[in-house]
């Protein structure tokens, strides 16, 4: 050791030079991960970047989304008042049909009254009469329920009308104080109507106008499924909360 160097400046240069071994010997260790973290900000850089794009596109989506749907609303809100025009028309309509219906059975009774005439059938005429009077009376108190009655020639139908709901298709035969004659010329008429229109009836009414049915008649009727009645406004009342039934209601 040099004379003119005092031990302590010896010392501490060799502490500074193990501190920069150890110091390079860090950074050298340091290197790679420093590169490591250097690559991976570089791909979540890169990620960041395909997020990004991809954050654009999915914006593009809904906004073109959000246009669909909005022009979605507007065609809904278009059609819903369509059909509620639609409705509408068909309200307005129907008591014109109704009352067309009328003159048509009118007119159609009134032919077959002059034919009666002609045939010196002065009771027949009269029962024609009471007849369409009475589907007339069915028809206003069905149609209350949303009821549509359809007035039938006997022939070939062998009865006289049928009541139609959205589910509900009902023969109507009137009869004056019912008979067994009557319950037949019902239960027959199913396989009539059935090939005439290719539809199945799924109730059948016997309307008796003169007085109030027996409860002969009635347990008859019960047997084959009939209802048996002389109120418009029951009949009425019964098939609605049929057709209700039917169809789930």
């Amino acid at each position: 050791m040099p004379n003119d160097v005092s031990p302590g400046l010896f010392k501490l240069v060799r502490e500074n030079a193990e501190a920069i071994a150890e110091l390079r010997k860090s950074i050298a260790e340091l290197k790679p991960i420093v590169e490591e973290n250097s690559r991976a900000i570089a791909e979540l850089k890169e990620r960041s970047e395909d997020n990004l794009r991809a954050i654009a596109e999915l914006r593009k989506s809904i906004s073109e989304l959000r246009e669909r749907s909005e022009d979605n609303l507007k065609a809904i809100a278009e059609l819903r008042i369509s059909i509620s025009e639609l409705r509408k028309s068909i309200a307005e309509l129907r008591p014109v049909v109704e009352e067309s219906s009328r003159a048509v059975e009118k007119l159609r009774a009134s032919l077959e009254a002059e034919r009666d005439i002609r045939r010196g059938e002065v009771g027949r005429l009269e029962g024609r009469i009471i007849e369409v009077e009475l589907i007339g009376g069915l028809r206003d108190w069905c149609s209350a329920h949303g009821l549509h009655v359809e007035r039938l020639p006997r022939e070939p139908y062998r009865v006289d009308a049928i009541v139609e709901g959205v589910a509900l298709k009902a023969l109507i035969e009137i009869a004056k104080t019912g008979s067994e004659a009557d319950i037949e010329q019902l239960v027959g008429a199913v396989d009539v109507y059935r090939r005439l229109r290719g539809e199945e009836p799924n109730a059948l009414v016997l309307y008796i106008y003169a007085e109030r049915p027996s409860e002969e008649l009635v347990k008859e009727c019960s047997e084959h499924g009939i209802i048996v009645e002389n109120s418009p406004k029951r009949i009425a009342k019964k098939l609605a909360e049929l057709d209700e039934a039917m169809r789930g209601g």
